[in-house]
């Protein structure tokens, strides 16, 4: 608790400048910021720190993170704030600090180097490198003291110091081999695509589905949405009862455990055991939103009402705790506080009487396990207690109001206030998607006023810009950011329909096509710089990857426009990563969605109104049902001309005097529905 206590109270006072502060004070990002004030002559990443480092012929301690890291701070107020450490840091290295939610290439290329070398990785990533840039040592967290097995960090800095010295010609052809093995990094191998695959991945990850508490794998417990979103869709093909269930039990045991935050919403990282009970208490906005939007299609395939309630108060904190005046939205909250990991969402009987009164305690408590013992350091981690009633009601409402008011007092985690693209682009998409869902019109108003923000403030003679921090937007965007973006904009246009947004997206994917596209092999690079590597990624983990998002955006906008173009190219991708599917099916979740979609084709689906109202009804009964495999595209009288000039599906479909449906596939048109009750007919006859 020592180390905890004091690190926060040093990252509080960087804040402010002084005399002692290394580069890092120049830069905007909050985790660069927190390690300003070390004693560590620190460098970010750039011109000045490589030229440095081949001037002084000197190796490169890389050190990689994110602000709400634990181990990261841990290290952090362990070793880099000490001034001995920092002194043979300083002798030795040229030390360079990345963050890795700023530069996702450079993470993913020496996270494969350190997984090469020990056969796993993690945050803090600690790599040594050649003044060029090729790893030859690495390892994560390193204590202080030797302890758990490993050396202490003052040793290894003096074995990798002595390596460099006295054995450089071995070190430097170990380099060469670690960046050969990671080189091939373009991570794929074409082959073919086959709907075998499918039926792997969905084999898979049911193998691992923990009947009795949910999720998928043993602790800790990752909600892992992209798999779920998945598994919906492939029960909705094939009809396999499992698939359904498992999802559905995961999100259950999700909604009931420790690991939702009942009082402010949203969900922690992820659970230490198999009961969702106890999380790592950090919260991030791209699990919230990949969230939301599952529990979102839960609600439309069941219908139940606490699905609909996980969404509202999801979206509710992203909306409430996480939104830059702006408009766009922050990127993390802490798991730690001054008083410790995990006491700002903990509570005592005490607490929660004076707070409430002795009534209304005894009933909360009842709901949410509270007790004098507690389940987590002597306070109770909130839960719904087996039985408690599913759905919302005013009592439970206002508890938990005047709870969260109480909570607000203590002191806070800190929110990392960078602002994503690729991030803000995933929760575009669940504020549109969950907002027609929900029928709720101010979501898809916070999602345009998001999406507004990215286009004036994070980009650049219109190109996408990686991030926006301390009012200054950097850094060329990447890969992810384009890809999250467009699926962001195409997901907002199919809920307003709203033609610019079409067009943005458009735009914009054919951008990301001319930047990143690998013309010769297909698929798609993670970045414009070729330092340290070009690579392809197709890992979907609890990111997806920036080539399943493509592919899937590519499949979209050619049924949108008509265009094969975009489809050719999204077979490609796929082909190109085919046998990294046939390897690990269930670690490309996101990816199979789009296989799912180009072998078994895309439902093309076209309303067209004299006005608003009906186009309207139809939407909603559209969004009312769970339908993953269709493009929507929405006309009226005021839009028709505009949309028609983009998309083909509009030929011979002018808006008449009433509202009517299209629905298509492979080619194959059904009769025009006139009426909600024709256009429900259709979807369920697929």
């Amino acid at each position: 608790m020592k180390a905890k206590l004091n690190y926060m109270e040093k990252v509080a006072e960087t804040k402010l400048p002084d005399e002692k502060a290394n580069r890092l004070i120049k830069e905007k990002s909050p985790y660069l910021l927190q390690h300003a004030h070390n004693p560590v002559d620190w460098y970010p990443w750039g011109k000045e720190a490589l030229s440095r480092a081949k001037n002084d012929n000197k190796p490169i301690l890389l050190s990689i993170g994110y602000s709400t890291c634990h181990w990261c701070h841990v290290m952090a107020h362990e070793s880099f704030e000490n001034e001995k450490t920092a002194a043979l840091i300083n002798k030795n290295f040229i030390p360079i600090k990345v963050d890795r939610e700023e530069r996702p290439e450079i993470d993913a290329y020496y996270m494969g180097a350190v997984q090469a070398l020990t056969g796993g990785g993690g945050w803090p990533l600690t790599v040594f490198l050649t003044p060029d840039l090729k790893p030859f040592y690495g390892g994560t967290y390193f204590p202080p003291e030797p302890k758990y097995g490993m050396p202490s960090f003052t040793q290894l800095l003096e074995f990798v110091s002595n390596l460099w010295k006295d054995k450089r010609t071995e070190v430097l052809a170990n380099s060469l081999e670690v960046a050969k093995a990671i080189s091939t990094g373009t991570r794929g191998e074409p082959g073919e695509l086959t709907k075998a695959v499918l039926d792997e991945g969905y084999s898979v990850l049911v193998s691992s589905f923990d009947q009795e508490r949910g999720g998928f794998g043993g602790p800790p417990k990752f909600p892992l949405p992209n798999a779920s979103a998945f598994l919906l869709r492939y029960h909705k093909r094939t009809g396999k009862e499992l698939a359904l269930r498992s999802v559905l039990k995961t999100l259950d045991e999700m909604r009931a455990g420790g690991i939702r935050d009942h009082i402010g919403g949203g969900f922690h990282r992820y659970s230490t055991d198999r009961t969702w009970l106890v999380p790592h208490f950090e919260k991030m906005l791209y699990d919230n939103a990949l969230l939301a939007k599952v529990y979102a299609e839960a609600c439309q395939i069941t219908g139940k009402k606490e699905y609909a309630e996980v969404v509202r108060e999801t979206i509710g904190w992203i909306i409430g705790e996480m939104r830059d005046p702006g408009g766009g939205f922050y990127s993390a909250q802490d798991a730690d506080t001054t008083k410790g990991e995990g006491a700002y969402y903990t509570w005592t009987p005490d607490e929660i009487e004076g707070a409430l009164g002795p009534k209304d305690a005894a009933f909360f408590d009842g709901l949410y396990g509270v007790t004098k013992t507690g389940n987590f350091e002597g306070r109770t981690i909130l839960h719904l207690e087996p039985g408690v009633p599913v759905s919302e009601d005013e009592r439970k409402t206002k508890i938990r109001s005047k709870l969260y008011g109480v909570r607000l007092k203590r002191p806070r985690p800190g929110t990392d206030t960078k602002i994503l693209t690729s991030w803000n682009g995933l929760a575009i998409s669940a504020l549109a998607f969950s907002g027609m869902v929900l029928e709720d019109g101010n979501l898809l108003r916070f999602a345009s006023k998001a999406a507004n923000f990215v286009l004036e403030k994070v980009s650049k003679d219109g190109r996408l810009l990686r991030r926006y921090a301390g009012g200054e937007a950097a850094l060329e965007g990447n890969l992810e950011d384009y890809a999250f973006f467009v699926q962001g904009l195409l997901d907002l246009f199919e809920s307003t329909s709203e033609p610019r947004w079409l067009k943005e997206a458009i735009r914009l994917n054919g951008i990301m096509v001319d930047d990143f596209e690998d013309k010769e092999n297909g698929g798609f690079f993670m970045s414009l710089e070729a330092e340290p590597a070009r690579l392809k990624e197709s890992y979907d983990g609890p990111i997806p990857s920036g080539n399943s998002v493509a592919a899937l955006n590519l499949i979209r906008l050619s049924e949108l426009t008509g265009e094969e173009v975009h489809k050719k190219r999204a077979e490609r991708t796929l082909k190109w990563f085919a046998k990294e599917l046939d390897r690990q099916p269930s670690a490309h979740a996101v990816m199979l969605v789009a296989l799912d979609l180009l072998l078994n084709g895309v439902r093309e689906i076209v309303v067209t109104s004299p006005g608003e109202e009906g186009a309207a009804e139809m939407k909603s009964e559209l969004f009312r049902e769970f339908v993953p495999d269709r493009v929507l595209l929405v006309a009226t009288a005021e839009t028709y001309e505009e949309l028609s000039r983009i998309s083909g599906l509009l030929e011979g479909r002018v808006p008449g005097h009433k509202a009517r449906a299209y629905v298509c596939v492979n080619f194959a048109c059904k009769l025009p529905a006139d009426s909600t009750e024709a256009l429900r007919a259709q979807l369920a006859s697929r």
